[in-house]
């Protein structure tokens, strides 16, 4: 259970007291779910948005992928250090070493302070200005779909892919003819205690409604579209920040017919960047969680319903 605005620390934290019950991280588990906590209820807006009632989305619209897809990898950059030019390197070559390889890699770099000379096969754009991940990945998402491509697929910098994502992401497609969107399994690349924290709360796994297959939100980090739902939905440019953008951009997609589903086997590692300084770990944690908080501000002023939503869902922790 995430620690969104709506819900009461007490309850926040007896869930996950009752979740861990035999896990012998249960303790510092809860421990850091507080400050995960302060972090983020310091940066939320409280907002009333508790009159909104559930209402079911439409039955699931089937999708047309065909038996050898065109599949294109959208990935947003903004390289600003060393840490972002070695991901983006671990990145690409997590790519090249696809048991099926994509048939585009669509680099759109949002302007950022270093240039990066990417290899020649890449398709590479650059912005006038630094606008968000969620303007990049619409500008990525056009140029995937003047490809013809059937399926677009997005990550991040900062993950690097198992090598049969791709795949994956085409057989469960074939196989699973009501879903239009998968979400897979984002596991922590960090070994030590904040990244075995995020792996058991699910930070980057998105959530599923409770006694069903469909989620309400996957996260962009390991996220597949296909066609129709990229002509059909845009990422919400108002999102300035990378925190909530995935999540409105899932709900739409939902709203109009475009069932998401849960694919375990979409495995990418995800590098939080933690180091051994335990003090620049729990500033980074600290950011984070923050930003977490600024997203979900502009979240609920888009869908203000979201929680009569959300409070049907259950986190997914990462296998």
């Amino acid at each position: 259970m995430s620690s969104l605005s709506n819900v009461p620390y007490g309850k926040i934290l007896d869930y996950w007291y009752e979740r861990l019950s035999n896990n012998p991280f249960q303790i510092k588990f809860l421990l850091t779910k507080i400050i995960e906590i302060i972090a983020f209820k310091k940066y939320s807006t409280k907002q009333n948005n508790n009159n909104y009632q559930y209402i079911d989305f439409p039955l699931p619209i089937a999708n047309n992928i065909p038996q050898n897809p065109t599949i294109s990898i959208v990935v947003p950059t903004y390289i600003k250090n060393q840490k972002d030019i070695n991901d983006i390197e671990n990145l690409l070559q997590s790519i090249s070493k696809q048991s099926i390889s994509p048939n585009n890699v669509i680099i759109v770099d949002d302007c950022s302070p270093i240039e990066y000379s990417f290899p020649k096969h890449i398709q590479v754009y650059r912005q006038p200005e630094n606008s968000g991940p969620a303007k990049a990945r619409n500008f990525g998402k056009k140029i995937a779909l003047e490809n013809n491509s059937d399926v677009i697929a997005f990550t991040d910098t900062d993950c690097i892919l198992s090598k049969n994502w791709i795949e994956a992401i085409i057989s469960e497609f074939q196989n699973s003819k009501k879903a239009q969107i998968l979400s897979g399994n984002t596991i922590s690349y960090d070994k030590n205690w904040f990244g075995i924290y995020h792996n058991i709360n699910g930070t980057l796994n998105g959530r599923k409604f409770i006694n069903s297959e469909q989620l309400l939100y996957g996260t962009t980090a390991n996220l597949a579209i296909t066609r129709q739902v990229a002509e059909d939905v845009n990422f919400n440019e108002e999102f300035p920040l990378p925190a909530g953008e995935d999540i409105e951009f899932c709900f739409r997609a939902n709203q109009n017919g475009f069932a998401i589903k849960y694919n375990s086997q979409m495995v990418i590692s995800h590098n939080y960047g933690y180091t051994t300084n335990l003090f620049q770990n729990l500033k980074s944690f600290n950011r984070q969680f923050r930003r977490y908080g600024q997203g979900e501000t502009t979240l609920l002023n888009e869908i203000p319903e979201y929680y009569a939503y959300f409070d049907k869902t259950e986190e997914i922790t990462a296998l």
